[in-house]
């Protein structure tokens, strides 16, 4: 893929991503804003007590930037998932997927529930996340682990899941053989470990930070799961999980029989991280982080399909994100975009399997790394 590809990708992924961003109206509920300002602001709240307090890259860096919040943060959530959009297009390339499989990751990962919803509620980490995650992977690939690792040493300033992909890659490395690079990149993880354990005891120390009662603390009593579960009914968290990845949920996992060893080997040993991540934060969000590997899993079904139904598919999952993500109010409900790409997914699998693995709409290229 080259420059010019990926910054044409970009613009008009940011473009389009731009115009809903400035659509999406203000959250009607209690947010993290306040606090992600006062951070930008103050740079340092003496004895705060909140989690968020040590999640400071993003509030810092857009702190020196001059202009209003509103517009800073949501170019800040612009820019982010346009990044993670492209950065998917070319590790889905790096991993092996045909251009057609690359493009469609690229469009799930930028029209799906997590980046449309931190277009409407930009005062979080989350868009930083979505962005360096795919990023650190595809440098790994290249065995570029300097570069990843000094990347998630600065990541991790902005939320701890930066470093996750770096240790799902040791095990993955190691798994495959690759001894020597996985600890190489072991390295590299514990090193951004240490960046990220140093600086919470120097902002405690120092600083009396603490995270109060924040339930992703109370790792023994169910962590943020139990509380998430408790303020809400059965049928409420059930269609909170389904709004995550929508028809994702059904075409990843037949994607992992078509993928690449080095994907399925990579998603498979992401998933305790998944659990982990869903137990310690609110798991309807918090699983999005994981979208670099969703969207290519789902991708590599929809390539083996007919185009009209691939992108229609992808297409009504976009219109149902744009009401339970982006939350525009003229869109329909999302039930019904949800539903129609439900079964559309569900045609795309039945003629996913019956196609050739080497026919004209499944062709993968060779895969790279580990």
């Amino acid at each position: 893929m080259t420059a010019p590809m990926r910054t044409a990708s970009f613009i008009a992924v940011a473009a389009v991503l731009a115009l809903i961003a400035w659509r999406s109206p203000q959250p009607d509920r209690v947010t993290d804003r306040a606090m992600y300002e006062t951070t930008a602001s103050q740079f340092i709240i003496p004895d705060c007590t909140d989690l968020h307090c040590f999640r400071v890259l993003v509030a810092w860096t857009l702190g020196v930037v001059p202009g209003s919040s509103d517009v800073k943060w949501k170019s800040y959530a612009v820019i982010a998932n346009a990044t993670a959009s492209v950065a998917v297009l070319a590790l889905s390339l790096a991993w092996g997927l045909s251009m057609r499989a690359a493009a469609m990751a690229a469009f799930a990962t930028a029209f799906g529930f997590g980046s449309l919803y931190t277009l409407h509620d930009p005062f979080t980490s989350d868009p930083l996340v979505y962005a360096l995650a795919p990023i650190i992977v595809l440098l790994l690939l290249k065995e570029r682990v300097a570069a990843a690792g000094a990347i998630a040493g600065v990541g991790v300033l902005g939320k701890e899941f930066v470093a996750a992909p770096l240790y799902i890659f040791v095990a993955s490395s190691w798994l495959a053989g690759r001894r020597e690079l996985a600890m190489r990149a072991l390295v590299a993880a514990n090193a951004a470990f240490m960046v990220w354990l140093t600086f919470q005891l120097v902002m405690i120390l120092r600083f009396n930070y603490g995270y109060g009662d924040n339930p992703s603390t109370h790792l023994l009593s169910g962590g943020y799961l139990m509380v998430w579960l408790s303020k809400q009914s059965a049928r409420g968290a059930a269609s909170a999980m389904i709004n995550e990845f929508g028809a994702l949920w059904l075409l990843a996992p037949a994607g992992l029989l078509l993928a690449p060893a080095s994907l399925r080997r990579f998603a498979l040993l992401s998933l305790p991280v998944a659990g982990l991540f869903a137990y310690v934060q609110q798991p309807d969000r918090a699983l999005w982080n994981l979208h670099f590997l969703m969207t290519p899993l789902a991708a590599l079904v929809l390539a083996r399909v007919q185009p009209m139904l691939a992108w229609s598919t992808l297409g009504a999952f976009a219109v149902a994100n744009l009401r339970v993500g982006a939350q525009l109010a003229g869109i329909p409900a999302a039930r019904f975009a949800l539903a129609v790409s439900m079964v559309l997914a569900v045609i795309a699998l039945f003629r996913a399997w019956r196609a050739p693995r080497s026919g004209e709409f499944g062709a993968l290229a060779a895969p790279a790394g580990p």
